[in-house]
């Protein structure tokens, strides 16, 4: 497909422009997708600001949280035809190395190399009209989800992945820390999976309200001086929970996750912090505790949350609060950022 598109293409940090651009050519193994929907996440912001920690080919077209309809198909695609609808993960990976080959794409040895490919980070993304997206990185969107839930279930990709990876059991009582994207997408997808109680820890009411919609059963509000270390060690007679999920990272929220962790528990660490973080090594050696980072919705995760979504077990769209078209993008930027009429998802419609 030959011509011209709309897309926002930042060419240096908080160089971010709106402008006419090549609709891009695909490959063979690659299909043209019409962008219906892309969501925005903490990295895009990182993208403009010039702070995101690894390789980042600017200029770029951001955008890695995409849904749309396919329009062109590679001579070498299998199983996808022009009209699908599809959710599109943004982790392609070289294809060639150890991780790629087991599945860890978003941990590929070859990240930022020729060969490697990660849609808004190493090669252009979803802020357009049209996005090339590799045919491995598709997920067939069921008929009942909106294309905005298929941008958010790539955004809930992230937290499948780190619970597939963490793993959770049936009855286990969970501690979510920060209900943003990924902390309200982990808490619907713990109860999903089978979490018993769940406590969600945050700062304010507006988004822990809505935790409580998605399945919380009890909210701890920091900021008016509730302690999360005492809530969960009385809710569970002393012994702390099984697993906790921390979003927000904070040297602080790290060091108190760990003291809610009952011996033997699980710490899953989905938001990302530069900052150096004490931690008690000696706590966590008696204790037992199991650390584990994860990045991206490799593995299939999406696939799963589609699967959930579609058949009512998780609700996608309570926790897209903003939409907007994309010429005010930079504007959804600075919503984003900013956090104006608190978002928590925003949602671009080209």
């Amino acid at each position: 497909m030959n011509g011209k598109m709309k897309a926002l293409v930042i060419y240096k940090p908080n160089d971010l422009r709106v402008e006419e651009v090549d609709i891009p050519k695909i490959r063979d193994d690659e299909v043209l997708v019409k962008v219906e929907a892309v969501g925005i996440c903490g990295s895009d912001i990182e993208i403009k600001n010039g702070t995101y920690p690894d390789y980042i080919a600017y200029p770029i077209i951001p955008g890695h949280e995409t849904a749309g309809t396919i329009i062109e198909i590679g001579k070498n695609v299998l199983g996808f035809k022009i009209g699908d609808r599809v959710a599109i993960e943004p982790h392609a990976g070289c294809g060639q190395c150890r991780n790629c080959k087991i599945g860890y794409y978003s941990y590929c040895v070859n990240y930022g190399k020729p060969g490697h490919r990660a849609l808004g980070f190493t090669v252009n993304g979803g802020f357009a009209e049209y996005v090339a997206a590799p045919a491995r990185n598709l997920h067939k969107l069921p008929g009942n989800l909106s294309f905005e839930e298929g941008a958010m279930a790539v955004s809930a990709g992230t937290s499948m992945f780190g619970l597939m990876e963490i793993g959770i059991e049936a009855g286990e009582f969970v501690v979510v820390v920060g209900p943003g994207p990924i902390g309200l997408t982990a808490l619907a997808l713990a109860k999903a999976l089978g979490a018993g109680t769940t406590v969600m820890v945050g700062t304010r009411w507006s988004r822990l309200n809505i935790a409580k919609e998605l399945g919380a059963d009890v909210l701890v509000n920091i900021r008016e001086g509730q302690d999360p270390i005492r809530v969960v060690l009385e809710l569970t007679e002393g012994l702390g929970a099984d697993l906790v999920i921390n979003t927000t990272p904070s040297p602080e929220s790290v060091d108190q996750s760990v003291k809610m962790l009952r011996r033997g528990g699980r710490l899953l660490m989905l938001g990302i912090t530069w900052e150096p973080t004490p931690l008690v090594l000696g706590e966590i050696v008696i204790k037992g505790i199991t650390i584990k980072g994860t990045r991206g919705e490799a593995r299939n995760a999406l696939e799963r949350v589609i699967s959930l979504a579609s058949s009512g077990k998780v609700d996608l769209k309570r926790i897209i609060t903003h939409t907007f078209p994309l010429n005010d993008v930079i504007h959804a930027f600075r919503v984003f950022e900013e956090r104006i009429g608190d978002p928590i998802k925003v949602i671009v419609k080209p």
